[in-house]
């Protein structure tokens, strides 16, 4: 970042301990990244680890507050959005056959969690939330956002992880990322299924 300040872009999409480490022993930092966009966090939404937070910022939360409340230009891409694309069986046949070795793969990886769905939340598809989080940085023209106060509860017996947000009429805490509040899942679907079929094509192109 140094020999690059202010150009390079970070999506972090797991949890944030790596972050907040390299925040403290270089606090640098929060000048020298031109942009943090952070998978994670509920705004209305349940969680999906505990009712009230999601599995990357309740594994560590004391990290996810550091990296919240620092000075990092930041974008939150929390749950309530990513939950909104379901990747569904239709769009697995629309990917490519298993006659591939990119679509014989994806059917291996994603059939049984496909099941998965299906037993643990009787949904008939699965969230790709990492994809969401990725395509909200290369194309923020598909999304909308809002500029909110947040911060992370790092003890709550009950609360762990959660994210909470100051929506008071006069409010006191400072605004300090972007949380994204709307997607547009039907461009994103069709980024996923005609990416892994150029992939597919250009694989099948090498072996020849």
């Amino acid at each position: 970042m140094r020999s690059a300040p202010e150009q390079v872009v970070l999506i972090a999409l797991g949890p944030l301990t790596n972050i907040a480490r390299a925040l403290h022993r270089d606090p640098e930092i929060e000048l020298l990244l031109r942009h943090l966009f952070i998978l994670g966090g509920t705004v209305e939404g349940p969680g999906n680890i505990t009712p009230a937070a999601d599995f990357n910022f309740f594994v560590d939360p004391v990290a996810a507050r550091t990296v919240v409340q620092s000075r990092l230009t930041k974008t939150l891409v929390p749950l309530d959005v990513t939950n909104d694309l379901v990747f569904t069986l239709d769009d697995l046949d629309m990917l490519p056959g298993d006659d591939t070795r990119l679509g014989l793969l994806l059917r291996t990886m994603l059939l049984p969690a496909f099941r998965a769905y299906r037993q643990s939340y009787g949904l008939e598809g699965i969230h790709v939330h990492d994809l969401v989080a990725y395509l909200t940085a290369l194309h923020p023209d598909w999304i909308s956002t809002k500029t909110m106060a947040c911060d992370v509860e790092t003890h709550g017996e009950l609360t762990r992880g959660a994210t909470l947000f100051d929506r008071r009429p006069v409010a006191q805490w400072k605004k300090n990322m972007d949380v994204v509040v709307r997607v547009n899942e039907l461009e994103m679907r069709h980024r996923i299924i005609d990416g892994l079929n150029d992939v597919a094509r250009l694989i099948e192109n090498r072996e020849r």
